[in-house]
């Protein structure tokens, strides 16, 4: 359901169902997996995961009376009646299941799945339209059946409305994902003992401080007192916002003006190059550091 795979198929978005992530997680569950872990990004999906619940024992009534055939898909939102949760696989409801989230945007709204990333996935302003009027009914349907509503939480408008899917149809926990990698990781832990830590980014800008790996990482070394130091392919201007966001200094990897495509290709020459200075300027400095003590 990758946004990659739409743009191969030339496929439209209305059409798009997230029914084969279902599919997933019941092959999973199969496999007798119990805990869970979902990435929401980058789909090309914007069906509220119907087809995903679709894929996983939900049945969804359409106005005439019919059953909604799978896989379903955001076209066919409008058309709901009923929403029928009595077939929906009972293991997932004995799993532990995580979202990896970097949005907060909510189901519904100028800043909603739709109106948000509709447009990225190849929808015009009519299908946009179309879109969100079938998010909205479906909206109200999943707060007739479940008793409560979904549509504000923080993540809720993620991967086409996945994320209120997951909160919904499997009572997800959504969290942001450099916090569930950096959690298995053990980072604190090896962040205790740390002298310096390096991070890395393709390219550093202001967007670089929303749910992007470095500054994640860097706000956890802060808070064991660890400068941080990122190496990046490239920066421009406004990645200065960062110094606000725990990172101590940045440096490019490329030695002199290169195309993408070279810097790409020499990069590990390149990231080693620039590490290695990283350190012995890190180094020169403790030494002096040191130095300064002893005399004193």
């Amino acid at each position: 359901m990758g946004s990659n795979s739409r743009r191969q198929r030339s496929g439209d978005v209305r059409q798009a169902s997230s029914y084969g992530l279902g599919e997933q997680v019941k092959a999973a569950l199969d496999a007798g997996c119990r805990h869970l872990i979902i990435g929401l990004g980058g789909s090309a999906t914007n069906d509220g995961g119907i087809g995903f619940a679709q894929a996983l024992g939900a049945r969804f009534w359409r106005k005439d009376g019919t059953l909604l055939p799978a896989p379903a898909a955001g076209q066919d939102l409008a058309h709901i009646q009923r929403i029928d949760l009595s077939g929906l696989d009972p293991r997932l409801q004995q799993s532990e299941i995580q979202a990896s989230c970097d949005v907060t945007n909510p189901l519904l709204g100028e800043h909603g799945a739709t109106w948000v990333y509709g447009a990225q996935k190849g929808a015009d302003e009519a299908a946009l339209s179309e879109l969100e009027a079938g998010m909205a009914h479906y909206s109200q349907l999943l707060t007739q059946t479940l008793g409560f509503d979904v549509s504000e939480r923080p993540g809720a408008g993620a991967a086409g409305g996945m994320g209120a899917a997951l909160i919904a149809y499997t009572g997800a926990t959504l969290r942001p994902g450099i916090d569930l990698v950096l959690e298995l990781l053990n980072a604190d832990g090896h962040l205790r003992d740390a002298a310096l830590t390096i991070v890395g980014e393709g390219w550093l800008d202001r967007q670089s401080a929303f749910g992007k790996a470095p500054v994640g990482v860097a706000g956890k070394a802060a808070r064991h007192g660890v400068p941080v130091v990122a190496l990046c392919g490239g920066r421009d201007e406004s990645s200065r916002q960062l110094y606000q966001h725990h990172i101590d200094a940045m440096w490019s990897i490329c030695q002199r003006p290169m195309a993408l495509a070279e810097s790409m290709n020499t990069c590990e020459p390149l990231l080693a190059d620039a590490a290695e200075n990283v350190l012995r300027t890190f180094l020169s400095g403790w030494r002096g550091e040191a130095h300064k003590r002893i005399t004193v």
